[in-house]
Protein backbone atom coordinates (compact mmCIF):
# COMPACT_ATOMS: atom_id res chain seq x y z
CA UNK A 1 0.00 0.00 0.00
CA UNK A 2 1.08 3.88 -0.79
CA UNK A 3 2.40 5.59 2.20
CA UNK A 4 1.29 8.80 0.48
CA UNK A 5 -1.08 11.12 3.03
CA UNK A 6 -1.90 13.36 0.33
CA UNK A 7 -6.07 13.49 -0.30
CA UNK A 8 -6.83 11.81 -3.87
CA UNK A 9 -5.65 14.21 -6.95
CA UNK A 10 -8.83 16.34 -7.98
CA UNK A 11 -10.19 15.68 -11.31
CA UNK A 12 -7.81 18.28 -13.04
CA UNK A 13 -5.80 18.97 -16.20
CA UNK A 14 -2.03 18.40 -15.21
CA UNK A 15 0.44 19.90 -17.67
CA UNK A 16 3.97 20.32 -18.06
CA UNK A 17 5.67 21.99 -20.51
CA UNK A 18 9.05 19.28 -21.41
CA UNK A 19 7.07 16.30 -23.01
CA UNK A 20 7.61 13.36 -25.13
CA UNK A 21 6.91 14.55 -29.19
CA UNK A 22 3.02 12.99 -29.02
CA UNK A 23 2.52 13.15 -25.60
CA UNK A 24 1.62 17.04 -24.84
CA UNK A 25 1.24 16.23 -20.95
CA UNK A 26 -2.79 16.76 -20.50
CA UNK A 27 -3.85 13.73 -18.56
CA UNK A 28 -7.17 13.33 -17.47
CA UNK A 29 -7.91 11.97 -14.03
CA UNK A 30 -10.60 9.66 -15.05
CA UNK A 31 -11.49 8.18 -11.39
CA UNK A 32 -13.28 10.79 -9.97
CA UNK A 33 -15.75 11.16 -12.55
CA UNK A 34 -15.80 6.91 -13.42
CA UNK A 35 -15.68 5.24 -10.56
CA UNK A 36 -15.15 1.34 -10.01
CA UNK A 37 -18.43 -0.29 -10.03
CA UNK A 38 -18.74 -1.56 -6.39
CA UNK A 39 -18.93 -5.38 -6.67
CA UNK A 40 -21.64 -7.51 -5.94
CA UNK A 41 -21.46 -9.41 -2.91
CA UNK A 42 -22.11 -13.54 -2.50
CA UNK A 43 -25.55 -14.57 -1.30
CA UNK A 44 -23.84 -15.95 1.47
CA UNK A 45 -22.77 -16.21 5.19
CA UNK A 46 -19.09 -16.71 5.93
CA UNK A 47 -17.82 -19.94 7.45
CA UNK A 48 -16.92 -18.73 11.41
CA UNK A 49 -14.19 -17.66 11.90
CA UNK A 50 -11.83 -18.54 14.95
CA UNK A 51 -11.03 -14.80 17.08
CA UNK A 52 -7.72 -14.77 18.27
CA UNK A 53 -5.96 -11.46 19.42
CA UNK A 54 -3.86 -9.56 17.28
CA UNK A 55 -0.47 -8.83 18.93
CA UNK A 56 -0.49 -4.87 19.56
CA UNK A 57 1.17 -2.75 17.38
CA UNK A 58 1.13 1.02 17.05
CA UNK A 59 -1.50 2.55 14.36
CA UNK A 60 -0.29 4.90 12.74
CA UNK A 61 -3.56 6.03 11.02
CA UNK A 62 -5.41 5.88 8.00
CA UNK A 63 -3.27 6.11 4.56
CA UNK A 64 -5.45 5.03 1.79
CA UNK A 65 -8.93 3.85 0.96
CA UNK A 66 -10.59 1.90 -1.32
CA UNK A 67 -12.42 -0.78 -2.48
CA UNK A 68 -14.42 -1.95 0.62
CA UNK A 69 -12.33 -0.97 3.64
CA UNK A 70 -9.30 1.83 4.44
CA UNK A 71 -5.66 1.31 4.81
CA UNK A 72 -3.71 1.96 7.81
CA UNK A 73 -0.33 2.07 8.41
CA UNK A 74 0.83 -0.06 11.54
CA UNK A 75 4.13 -0.12 12.91
CA UNK A 76 5.13 -3.66 14.55
CA UNK A 77 7.48 -2.86 17.77
CA UNK A 78 8.59 -6.44 17.72
CA UNK A 79 9.59 -7.01 14.05
CA UNK A 80 11.07 -3.12 13.91
CA UNK A 81 9.33 -2.53 10.94
CA UNK A 82 5.90 -1.17 9.45
CA UNK A 83 3.34 -2.62 7.46
CA UNK A 84 -0.05 -1.82 5.57
CA UNK A 85 -3.52 -2.95 7.51
CA UNK A 86 -6.61 -2.91 5.36
CA UNK A 87 -9.44 -2.67 7.46
CA UNK A 88 -13.24 -3.93 6.26
CA UNK A 89 -15.93 -0.91 6.56
CA UNK A 90 -17.56 -1.47 10.07
CA UNK A 91 -21.03 -0.73 8.62
CA UNK A 92 -20.10 -3.61 6.15
CA UNK A 93 -22.62 -6.97 6.40
CA UNK A 94 -21.56 -10.38 6.52
CA UNK A 95 -22.17 -10.83 2.68
CA UNK A 96 -19.00 -7.71 2.34
CA UNK A 97 -17.33 -9.38 4.87
CA UNK A 98 -16.80 -12.70 2.70
CA UNK A 99 -15.91 -11.03 0.15
CA UNK A 100 -13.17 -9.38 1.89
CA UNK A 101 -11.69 -12.60 3.23
CA UNK A 102 -11.73 -13.79 -0.12
CA UNK A 103 -9.91 -10.58 -1.32
CA UNK A 104 -7.40 -11.84 1.08
CA UNK A 105 -7.19 -15.39 1.06
CA UNK A 106 -6.65 -14.81 -3.24
CA UNK A 107 -3.76 -12.45 -2.36
CA UNK A 108 -2.24 -14.83 -0.11
CA UNK A 109 -2.46 -17.61 -2.91
CA UNK A 110 -0.49 -15.11 -5.38
CA UNK A 111 3.02 -15.14 -3.82
CA UNK A 112 4.78 -13.39 -6.90
CA UNK A 113 7.39 -10.38 -6.86
CA UNK A 114 4.67 -8.16 -8.29
CA UNK A 115 2.23 -8.76 -5.99
CA UNK A 116 2.15 -7.42 -2.40
CA UNK A 117 2.14 -10.35 0.35
CA UNK A 118 -0.20 -10.97 2.70
CA UNK A 119 1.25 -11.36 5.97
CA UNK A 120 -2.21 -12.16 8.24
CA UNK A 121 -5.83 -12.68 7.99
CA UNK A 122 -7.62 -12.15 11.57
CA UNK A 123 -11.21 -11.44 13.15
CA UNK A 124 -10.42 -8.41 15.95
CA UNK A 125 -12.65 -8.26 19.25
CA UNK A 126 -15.50 -6.00 17.25
CA UNK A 127 -16.06 -9.37 14.73
CA UNK A 128 -14.65 -7.55 12.19
CA UNK A 129 -11.58 -8.84 9.61
CA UNK A 130 -8.49 -7.13 8.40
CA UNK A 131 -5.59 -8.17 7.23
CA UNK A 132 -2.13 -6.63 6.56
CA UNK A 133 0.65 -6.89 4.34
CA UNK A 134 3.61 -5.29 3.17
CA UNK A 135 3.76 -1.60 3.11
CA UNK A 136 5.10 -0.17 -0.41
CA UNK A 137 6.23 3.22 -0.27
CA UNK A 138 6.15 5.25 -3.99
CA UNK A 139 4.13 6.26 -6.93
CA UNK A 140 1.31 5.15 -8.72
CA UNK A 141 1.62 4.04 -12.65
CA UNK A 142 -1.04 6.99 -12.83
CA UNK A 143 1.32 9.64 -11.03
CA UNK A 144 4.16 8.16 -13.85
CA UNK A 145 2.34 8.65 -16.53
CA UNK A 146 1.30 12.17 -15.51
CA UNK A 147 5.10 13.26 -15.20
CA UNK A 148 6.76 11.57 -18.41
CA UNK A 149 9.07 13.81 -19.99
CA UNK A 150 10.94 11.63 -22.90
CA UNK A 151 11.83 8.04 -23.92
CA UNK A 152 13.25 7.10 -20.93
CA UNK A 153 10.14 8.06 -18.61
CA UNK A 154 7.81 6.05 -21.48
CA UNK A 155 10.88 2.78 -21.58
CA UNK A 156 10.47 2.77 -17.42
CA UNK A 157 6.12 2.44 -17.87
CA UNK A 158 6.42 -0.23 -20.32
CA UNK A 159 9.20 -2.34 -17.91
CA UNK A 160 6.27 -1.64 -15.41
CA UNK A 161 3.47 -3.07 -17.68
CA UNK A 162 5.48 -5.98 -18.43
CA UNK A 163 5.88 -6.85 -14.93
CA UNK A 164 2.48 -6.47 -14.33
CA UNK A 165 1.73 -9.21 -17.44
CA UNK A 166 4.36 -11.17 -15.49
CA UNK A 167 1.93 -11.02 -12.42
CA UNK A 168 -1.03 -11.74 -13.99
CA UNK A 169 -0.03 -14.65 -16.24
CA UNK A 170 0.97 -15.89 -12.72
CA UNK A 171 -2.51 -15.21 -11.43
CA UNK A 172 -4.21 -16.51 -14.73
CA UNK A 173 -2.50 -20.29 -14.26
CA UNK A 174 -4.07 -20.31 -10.80
CA UNK A 175 -7.60 -19.35 -12.51
CA UNK A 176 -7.66 -16.06 -10.88
CA UNK A 177 -8.60 -12.53 -13.50
CA UNK A 178 -7.92 -9.21 -12.09
CA UNK A 179 -10.84 -7.51 -13.72
CA UNK A 180 -10.18 -4.22 -12.35
CA UNK A 181 -6.70 -3.15 -14.05
CA UNK A 182 -5.94 0.53 -14.00
CA UNK A 183 -3.04 2.58 -13.40
CA UNK A 184 -4.40 3.55 -10.16
CA UNK A 185 -4.03 -0.28 -8.69
CA UNK A 186 -0.41 -0.22 -10.09
CA UNK A 187 2.55 0.36 -7.25
CA UNK A 188 5.91 1.23 -7.83
CA UNK A 189 8.70 1.15 -5.24
CA UNK A 190 10.92 3.32 -4.27
CA UNK A 191 13.70 1.17 -5.96
CA UNK A 192 11.67 0.22 -8.79
CA UNK A 193 9.65 -2.93 -7.47
CA UNK A 194 6.21 -2.92 -8.93
CA UNK A 195 3.18 -4.27 -7.82
CA UNK A 196 -0.38 -5.07 -8.96
CA UNK A 197 -2.72 -4.15 -6.23
CA UNK A 198 -6.26 -4.22 -5.27
CA UNK A 199 -8.11 -7.42 -6.04
CA UNK A 200 -11.41 -6.99 -4.67
CA UNK A 201 -12.71 -7.25 -8.10
CA UNK A 202 -10.97 -10.60 -9.13
CA UNK A 203 -12.82 -13.59 -10.38
CA UNK A 204 -12.29 -16.74 -9.71
CA UNK A 205 -13.08 -19.48 -12.58
CA UNK A 206 -15.18 -22.25 -12.15
CA UNK A 207 -12.82 -24.86 -12.17
CA UNK A 208 -10.93 -23.50 -8.90
CA UNK A 209 -13.56 -22.06 -7.16
CA UNK A 210 -12.21 -24.01 -4.09
CA UNK A 211 -9.94 -21.07 -3.78
CA UNK A 212 -12.45 -19.11 -1.75
CA UNK A 213 -15.74 -19.73 -0.03
CA UNK A 214 -17.92 -17.15 -1.85
CA UNK A 215 -20.24 -17.84 -4.92
CA UNK A 216 -19.18 -17.33 -8.32
CA UNK A 217 -20.87 -13.76 -10.23
CA UNK A 218 -23.76 -14.27 -11.89
CA UNK A 219 -24.38 -12.77 -15.81
CA UNK A 220 -25.68 -9.39 -16.00
CA UNK A 221 -23.02 -7.81 -13.00
CA UNK A 222 -20.97 -5.33 -14.18
CA UNK A 223 -17.31 -5.85 -12.07
CA UNK A 224 -14.48 -3.45 -12.95
CA UNK A 225 -13.63 0.41 -13.66
CA UNK A 226 -15.68 2.10 -16.42
CA UNK A 227 -12.65 3.40 -18.27
CA UNK A 228 -10.32 0.90 -18.76
CA UNK A 229 -13.10 -2.20 -19.10
CA UNK A 230 -13.38 -4.94 -21.48
CA UNK A 231 -17.00 -4.60 -23.39
CA UNK A 232 -17.64 -8.49 -21.96
CA UNK A 233 -17.30 -6.70 -18.93
CA UNK A 234 -19.44 -3.80 -19.59
CA UNK A 235 -21.84 -6.24 -20.67
CA UNK A 236 -22.52 -8.30 -17.52
CA UNK A 237 -21.05 -11.49 -19.60
CA UNK A 238 -19.42 -13.17 -16.42
CA UNK A 239 -19.08 -16.50 -17.93
CA UNK A 240 -17.56 -15.08 -20.74
CA UNK A 241 -14.57 -13.49 -19.15
CA UNK A 242 -11.01 -15.28 -18.64
CA UNK A 243 -7.60 -13.95 -19.57
CA UNK A 244 -8.19 -12.11 -21.87
CA UNK A 245 -9.83 -9.46 -20.44
CA UNK A 246 -7.26 -9.25 -18.52
CA UNK A 247 -5.26 -8.52 -21.34
CA UNK A 248 -7.63 -5.57 -22.11
CA UNK A 249 -6.95 -4.18 -19.15
CA UNK A 250 -3.17 -4.33 -20.08
CA UNK A 251 -3.80 -2.34 -23.71
CA UNK A 252 -6.37 0.31 -21.38
CA UNK A 253 -3.41 1.14 -19.16
CA UNK A 254 -1.02 1.22 -22.49
CA UNK A 255 -3.46 3.67 -24.39
CA UNK A 256 -3.19 6.02 -21.03
CA UNK A 257 0.35 5.94 -20.60
CA UNK A 258 0.33 6.95 -24.83
CA UNK A 259 -2.18 9.26 -24.37
CA UNK A 260 -3.18 10.72 -21.01
CA UNK A 261 -6.29 9.48 -21.27
CA UNK A 262 -8.56 5.94 -20.57
CA UNK A 263 -10.05 4.28 -23.49
CA UNK A 264 -13.62 5.46 -22.37
CA UNK A 265 -14.34 9.06 -20.79
CA UNK A 266 -17.39 10.97 -19.87
CA UNK A 267 -20.28 10.38 -17.81
CA UNK A 268 -20.34 6.80 -16.18
CA UNK A 269 -23.14 6.19 -18.16
CA UNK A 270 -21.56 7.35 -21.55
CA UNK A 271 -18.60 5.37 -20.76
CA UNK A 272 -20.75 2.13 -20.34
CA UNK A 273 -21.73 2.72 -23.49
CA UNK A 274 -18.69 3.18 -24.87
CA UNK A 275 -17.21 -0.18 -23.26
CA UNK A 276 -20.10 -1.93 -24.55
CA UNK A 277 -19.27 -1.69 -27.90
CA UNK A 278 -15.62 -1.33 -27.36
CA UNK A 279 -15.35 2.41 -29.05
CA UNK A 280 -12.10 3.17 -28.83
CA UNK A 281 -10.23 6.04 -30.71
CA UNK A 282 -6.77 4.72 -31.83
CA UNK A 283 -4.03 6.56 -30.06
CA UNK A 284 -2.47 8.30 -33.02
CA UNK A 285 -6.54 10.22 -33.18
CA UNK A 286 -7.08 10.83 -29.25
CA UNK A 287 -4.15 13.50 -29.38
CA UNK A 288 -4.51 16.71 -31.21
CA UNK A 289 -0.39 16.94 -31.55
CA UNK A 290 0.60 16.26 -35.36
CA UNK A 291 3.42 13.76 -33.98
CA UNK A 292 1.72 10.58 -33.03
CA UNK A 293 3.42 7.90 -30.57
CA UNK A 294 5.31 5.31 -32.17
CA UNK A 295 3.10 3.34 -34.11
CA UNK A 296 4.25 0.04 -32.94
CA UNK A 297 3.14 0.81 -29.97
CA UNK A 298 -0.17 1.63 -30.94
CA UNK A 299 -0.63 -0.97 -32.54
CA UNK A 300 0.30 -3.42 -29.96
CA UNK A 301 -2.93 -1.16 -27.69
CA UNK A 302 -5.36 -1.63 -30.22
CA UNK A 303 -5.05 -5.37 -30.59
CA UNK A 304 -4.63 -5.97 -26.96
CA UNK A 305 -8.13 -3.61 -26.68
CA UNK A 306 -10.00 -5.23 -29.44
CA UNK A 307 -13.90 -5.94 -29.32
CA UNK A 308 -13.70 -9.55 -29.62
CA UNK A 309 -11.62 -11.85 -27.29
CA UNK A 310 -10.17 -14.09 -30.31
CA UNK A 311 -8.71 -10.69 -31.81
CA UNK A 312 -6.47 -10.00 -29.09
CA UNK A 313 -3.38 -11.04 -27.78
CA UNK A 314 -4.28 -14.32 -26.39
CA UNK A 315 -2.64 -14.38 -23.23
CA UNK A 316 -0.83 -11.54 -20.90
CA UNK A 317 2.71 -13.53 -21.71
CA UNK A 318 1.83 -12.45 -25.43
CA UNK A 319 1.72 -9.00 -25.39
CA UNK A 320 4.89 -8.45 -22.43
CA UNK A 321 6.60 -10.11 -25.39
CA UNK A 322 5.35 -7.65 -28.03
CA UNK A 323 6.18 -5.23 -25.61
CA UNK A 324 10.01 -6.38 -25.44
CA UNK A 325 10.78 -7.05 -28.28
CA UNK A 326 9.44 -3.17 -29.30
CA UNK A 327 12.04 -2.50 -26.57
CA UNK A 328 15.12 -4.51 -27.73
CA UNK A 329 13.86 -3.04 -31.51
CA UNK A 330 14.62 0.32 -30.51
CA UNK A 331 11.44 1.87 -32.55
CA UNK A 332 10.71 4.69 -30.42
CA UNK A 333 10.06 6.77 -33.14
CA UNK A 334 7.00 8.96 -33.49
CA UNK A 335 4.50 9.31 -36.49
CA UNK A 336 3.96 12.79 -38.08
CA UNK A 337 1.30 13.92 -40.87
CA UNK A 338 1.57 16.24 -43.16
CA UNK A 339 -1.05 17.72 -45.34
CA UNK A 340 -1.01 18.02 -49.03
CA UNK A 341 1.26 20.98 -50.19
CA UNK A 342 3.03 21.35 -47.17
CA UNK A 343 6.58 21.60 -47.08
CA UNK A 344 8.74 18.59 -44.85
CA UNK A 345 11.81 19.46 -45.74
CA UNK A 346 12.90 23.23 -47.37
CA UNK A 347 16.28 23.72 -49.39
CA UNK A 348 18.87 25.45 -47.37
CA UNK A 349 17.38 24.68 -43.78
CA UNK A 350 19.08 22.65 -40.95
CA UNK A 351 18.86 18.74 -41.31
CA UNK A 352 17.19 17.49 -37.66
CA UNK A 353 15.47 14.77 -39.07
CA UNK A 354 15.41 12.11 -41.73
CA UNK A 355 12.12 10.61 -42.32
CA UNK A 356 10.20 7.33 -43.45
CA UNK A 357 7.21 7.63 -45.62
CA UNK A 358 4.14 5.18 -44.45
CA UNK A 359 1.51 6.67 -46.22
CA UNK A 360 1.01 9.32 -49.62
CA UNK A 361 3.48 10.90 -52.17
CA UNK A 362 5.78 13.47 -51.64
CA UNK A 363 7.78 15.47 -55.15
CA UNK A 364 11.36 16.72 -54.27
CA UNK A 365 12.41 20.15 -55.97
CA UNK A 366 15.17 22.72 -56.11
CA UNK A 367 14.55 26.07 -55.47
CA UNK A 368 13.58 27.96 -58.47
CA UNK A 369 13.17 25.42 -60.40
CA UNK A 370 9.32 23.26 -62.04
CA UNK A 371 11.14 20.39 -62.32
CA UNK A 372 10.35 17.72 -60.19
CA UNK A 373 13.67 15.79 -59.76
CA UNK A 374 12.03 12.50 -57.81
CA UNK A 375 8.85 11.23 -56.93
CA UNK A 376 8.84 9.84 -53.08
CA UNK A 377 6.20 7.05 -52.08
CA UNK A 378 5.17 4.61 -49.35
CA UNK A 379 8.64 3.10 -47.89
CA UNK A 380 10.90 5.84 -49.32
CA UNK A 381 13.40 7.24 -47.05
CA UNK A 382 14.67 11.06 -47.31
CA UNK A 383 16.45 13.73 -45.15
CA UNK A 384 19.34 11.36 -43.91
CA UNK A 385 22.07 12.14 -46.31
CA UNK A 386 22.08 15.38 -44.89
CA UNK A 387 22.38 14.60 -41.69
CA UNK A 388 25.27 12.52 -42.06
CA UNK A 389 27.03 15.28 -44.00
CA UNK A 390 26.17 18.07 -41.22
CA UNK A 391 25.47 20.15 -44.10
CA UNK A 392 22.30 22.45 -45.69
CA UNK A 393 19.37 20.71 -47.05
CA UNK A 394 19.96 20.28 -50.72
CA UNK A 395 16.62 20.01 -52.16
CA UNK A 396 12.92 20.76 -50.88
CA UNK A 397 10.44 17.99 -49.90
CA UNK A 398 6.90 18.83 -50.54
CA UNK A 399 3.67 16.70 -49.88
CA UNK A 400 1.70 15.54 -52.95
CA UNK A 401 -1.18 14.54 -50.52
CA UNK A 402 -1.64 13.81 -47.17
CA UNK A 403 1.41 12.10 -45.93
CA UNK A 404 2.36 9.93 -42.92
CA UNK A 405 5.88 9.30 -41.98
CA UNK A 406 7.83 8.33 -39.63
CA UNK A 407 10.49 10.72 -37.86
CA UNK A 408 13.70 9.88 -36.98
CA UNK A 409 15.45 12.65 -35.15
CA UNK A 410 19.08 13.64 -35.87
CA UNK A 411 20.07 12.68 -32.56
CA UNK A 412 18.80 9.13 -32.88
CA UNK A 413 20.77 8.59 -35.56
CA UNK A 414 23.82 10.08 -34.42
CA UNK A 415 23.26 7.96 -31.65
CA UNK A 416 22.89 4.87 -33.86
CA UNK A 417 26.01 5.33 -36.05
CA UNK A 418 27.98 5.66 -33.07
CA UNK A 419 26.82 3.11 -30.72
CA UNK A 420 26.62 0.03 -33.05
CA UNK A 421 28.35 -1.43 -35.93
CA UNK A 422 25.44 -1.19 -38.09
CA UNK A 423 25.55 2.42 -37.81
CA UNK A 424 29.09 2.63 -38.46
CA UNK A 425 28.53 0.44 -41.56
CA UNK A 426 25.78 3.03 -43.23
CA UNK A 427 28.33 5.84 -42.12
CA UNK A 428 30.48 4.44 -43.83
CA UNK A 429 28.45 4.03 -47.09
CA UNK A 430 27.36 7.42 -46.67
CA UNK A 431 30.33 9.14 -46.65
CA UNK A 432 31.66 6.98 -49.80
CA UNK A 433 27.86 8.57 -51.63
CA UNK A 434 29.06 11.88 -50.45
CA UNK A 435 32.37 11.68 -51.65
CA UNK A 436 31.53 10.14 -55.10
CA UNK A 437 28.64 12.67 -55.43
CA UNK A 438 30.86 15.41 -55.08
CA UNK A 439 33.37 14.40 -57.37
CA UNK A 440 30.41 13.95 -60.16
CA UNK A 441 29.24 17.80 -59.17
CA UNK A 442 32.86 18.93 -59.46
CA UNK A 443 33.68 17.00 -62.74
CA UNK A 444 30.19 18.29 -64.00
CA UNK A 445 30.88 21.74 -63.19
CA UNK A 446 33.97 21.73 -64.91
CA UNK A 447 32.78 20.44 -68.31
Amino acid sequence: MSTSNKPPLPPTIITVADRLPWFDGTVELEEEALPATPPPVPKMAPEANHHRQIKPMHDEGEIARGGMGAIHKLYDPELRRSIAMKVLEPSSDVHAEQRFIDEARIIGLLEHPNIVPVHDLVVGEDGKPSYTMKLVSGSTLTELIARQKNVRDLENILNCLIKVCDALSFAHSRGIIHRDLKPDNIMIGSHGQVYLMDWGCAQVLSDTSDITDGRQDEDGMVIGTLAYMAPEQALGRISKIDARTDVFGVGAMLYKALTGTPPYSGTAMVALVMAQKAEVRPPEEATENSVKPPPQLSAIAMKAMAKSPEDRFQSVDDIAEELRAFLRGGNWFPLQTFAAGEVIVGEGDRADAAYIITKGQCEVRKAGSDTVLRILREGDVFGETAIFADTPRSASVIAIDEVSAVVVDRSSIEHITETSWLGMFVKALADRFLDVDSRLSDSLSKS
